[in-house]
């Protein structure tokens, strides 16, 4: 089952936390299961995603679909644009169509190494 997660950091790391919370500890044969696939959005520029960092790092096509400077500069503003100067939904599809191949994250692991404050 693909998860399509679209959002800012903070709302990826809130939507993977209640996962290793509520699926990962008590339901491990749910992991095999579900593929969340993060499409970075939000006002904060996308640099400061380090997931989306990450995923554009290892996998050219997701690069080149999320951190390119257009979706950078589209994504980073305060105010909308009153045109859209892409085809955002187009660009989230096709990267939902495309997405056979998966890369492993330690999730659960990096969510246990994480110091978070409540």
């Amino acid at each position: 089952v693909k998860v399509v997660a679209v959002g800012g950091a903070g709302y990826h790391s809130t939507l993977l936390r209640c996962f290793v919370r509520h699926l990962g500890a008590k339901s491990p044969e749910w992991l095999g299961y579900l593929r969340f696939l993060l499409v970075p959005l939000g006002t904060a520029p996308v640099g400061t995603h380090p997931v989306a960092q990450y995923l554009g790092s290892v996998d050219g096509r997701y690069g080149a679909a999320f951190l390119d400077p257009p979706w950078r500069e589209l994504f980073g503003r305060s105010e909308p644009p009153h045109t859209e100067p892409f085809n955002v939904v187009g660009r989230i599809l096709a990267y939902v169509a495309g997405a056979g191949a998966t890369h492993l994250l330690p999730v659960a692991e990096a969510m246990l190494t994480c110091k978070h404050k409540l």
